[in-house]
C-alpha cells in the first residue's frame, strides 16, 4: 500500500538518455497488480503519457522514460539572439509520479491507488518536484551512473562575491578559440541558476563580457552584456537584484539561456565591434554585489579571431544542433559548388490530331510529340573546409551526425541536409597532422519545378 522510489535520474538530465526509474511496492503481491507512471510538464495537471508495468521477476519496476521525454522537446531556433534568448522548447521541466493499480482478486476490478497508503487515486509519489531535461543525448560511455556528466558544465557557486574561479562550461565540444567573419551570427548556450530552490549558491550568469582588440592586443572596446529579463534573458528584471532576490522567479526557460556573442549579433545588439578588431574575448561572469560583475568568476572563455574571405571566397555558414541540444557554428571557407539535377517524366503524343473535333485534321507544325507532365529540381551543393587540426576535425563530426542543420545566407538562416562528408588527410612529418573536410548538402526545400 506504499510505492518507494529506490532510484531516478539527476537533475539537469538529457533526453535522449536512458532516464531510469526504479520504483518497489509492499502491494507487489497483490493481484493484478501494476505499477504506474504518469509524465506532466512541471505545474501542469494535464498528463503526457501514462504507463503502467507489472514487477519484474523481483518485484521491482524498472521505467526508462528518455525516448518518452524526447518527442516533447524540439529546437529553439535562436541562432540571432541580441543579446540574450532563455529556453522555450529545447529544455523543460517534467514531473514524474507513481501509484499503483490492484485488485483484490484474480476476477475482481482493479482500483488505482496514489501510491500513498491505501488512497485510491492519480498516482502522487515523486522523488523530485521536477527533474529538468534538455534535447540532448549522453554517449554510452560518458554516462556517470546513466545520467549526464552535469558537473563538468554545471556547478553552483557562491553567488555575490569576489571568489575566483575558472570554467569551461558553455554547451559546446567547439575548441575554446575559433574563427569567425563579419556578419556572421554565432550563439553560446550555458545552464543558469539552479536546481535546488537556493538563495545562496548558483551558476549565476550575471553578465557576459566582450573585450575586444586589435592585431598588437590593444584592447578597442570592453562590453558587458547584462543578462536579463528586458534583454531577453532572466530571471533578473535589473542589474541591482542579488540572486536571493529573484531565486524564486526562476523558470524553466530561464534556466537555459543563450547568449549571440556573433559579430552580427553584437552589431545587432548596438553593439557593432570596432572595424580594427582581431579577436574578442566572451566570457560569462557572477555578481560580485548589486550593480557590479565579478570578473575573477568566469564560467567560460571563448575566443574568436577575425577570418576573412578564402581565395575570394566568402564561404558557406553552417549551424547546428550539437549533442546538447544547442547551436554550433562553423563556415566552410574554401571553393562550394551547386548543380541541379532534374527527374523528369513524360508520354509521347502522336503528331496526327486523331481527337480533332472539326471536319478536318488540321496541320499544326507547332504540335508538340513529347509531353513533359512531371519535372522535379533536385539541388545539390558542395562546401570545402580549410585545413582543419585534429581537434577541430573530431568535433565537426557532430555537424554530419545531426539531424537539424541549417546555412546562414545574408541574415537569413535556411534548413539544409547533409548528404555525404569526405576527410582529405595531409600529413606533414615535422609538425601534425592536418584535415579537410568536403560535404555535399541540399537545401531542405528544393526549388520549385519550372512550368
Amino acid at each position: 500500500m506504499a510505492i518507494t522510489i529506490n532510484q531516478f535520474p539527476t537533475s539537469p538530465n538529457m533526453a535522449n538518455n536512458n532516464l531510469l526509474f526504479n520504483v518497489s511496492s509492499n502491494s507487489s503481491s497483490a493481484a493484478q497488480f501494476q505499477y504506474i507512471c504518469n509524465l506532466t510538464y512541471s505545474g501542469s495537471a494535464t498528463v503526457l503519457q501514462t504507463i503502467k508495468q507489472q514487477p519484474n521477476p523481483y518485484s521491482y519496476g524498472v521505467f526508462d522514460l528518455g525516448q518518452i521525454i524526447s518527442n516533447y522537446l524540439e529546437s529553439d531556433n535562436n541562432w540571432e539572439a541580441a543579446p540574450f534568448s532563455t529556453s522555450s522548447a529545447v529544455a523543460k521541466r517534467f514531473q514524474v509520479t507513481f501509484g499503483e493499480e490492484y485488485a483484490s482478486s484474480v476476477s475482481g476490478a482493479a482500483i488505482q491507488y496514489t501510491g500513498v497508503g491505501a488512497t485510491t487515486g492519480s498516482p502522487a509519489v515523486t522523488a523530485s518536484s521536477y527533474y529538468y531535461v534538455a534535447n540532448g543525448l549522453v554517449e554510452p560511455y560518458d554516462k556517470v551512473n546513466w545520467n549526464w556528466p552535469s558537473s563538468s558544465y554545471y556547478v553552483n557557486t557562491v553567488v555575490s562575491g569576489t571568489s575566483s574561479f575558472s570554467y569551461q562550461h558553455a554547451l559546446t565540444n567547439a575548441p575554446y578559440t575559433q574563427s569567425i567573419q563579419d556578419g556572421e551570427y554565432a550563439t553560446i548556450s550555458l545552464i543558469n541558476g539552479n536546481f535546488n530552490g537556493s538563495t545562496t549558491a548558483a551558476q549565476d550568469i550575471f553578465v557576459v563580457r566582450v573585450r575586444s582588440y586589435d592585431a598588437t592586443g590593444s584592447l578597442l572596446d570592453d562590453v558587458d552584456l547584462a543578462n536579463l529579463v528586458p534583454n531577453g534573458g532572466g530571471p533578473r528584471a535589473n542589474g541591482t537584484q542579488i540572486w536571493s532576490d529573484v531565486a524564486a522567479n526562476q523558470t524553466a526557460g530561464t534556466q537555459l539561456i543563450t547568449i549571440g556573442v556573433g559579430p552580427q549579433n553584437l552589431a545587432d545588439n548596438g553593439d557593432t565591434l570596432n572595424a580594427n578588431w582581431a579577436y574578442y574575448i566572451v566570457q560569462p561572469v557572477n555578481q560580485a554585489s548589486a550593480g557590479v560583475a565579478n570578473y575573477s568568476g568566469s564560467y567560460a572563455t571563448l575566443r574568436f579571431e577575425k577570418q576573412g574571405p578564402q581565395c575570394g571566397y566568402d564561404g558557406v555558414r553552417f549551424a547546428w544542433k550539437n549533442e546538447f541540444g544547442v547551436w554550433d557554428y562553423f563556415t566552410f571557407t574554401l571553393d562550394s559548388g551547386a548543380t541541379t539535377g532534374i527527374e523528369r517524366s513524360s508520354y509521347e503524343q502522336s503528331f496526327v490530331p486523331y481527337s480533332t473535333n472539326d471536319t478536318t485534321a488540321p496541320y499544326n507544325k507547332e504540335r508538340r510529340g513529347t509531353i513533359q507532365f512531371y519535372n522535379k529540381l533536385d539541388k545539390l551543393q558542395t562546401a570545402n573546409s580549410n585545413w582543419l587540426t585534429q581537434e577541430q576535425a573530431d568535433w565537426l563530426k557532430e555537424l554530419f551526425f545531426s539531424t537539424n542543420v541549417f546555412i546562414q545566407e545574408g541574415l537569413n538562416f535556411f534548413p539544409v541536409s547533409i548528404i555525404t562528408a569526405n576527410l582529405i588527410e595531409k600529413t606533414n612529418p615535422r609538425t601534425q597532422k592536418l584535415f579537410q573536410y568536403v560535404i555535399e548538402f541540399k537545401p531542405a526545400n528544393q526549388p520549385n519545378a519550372r512550368l
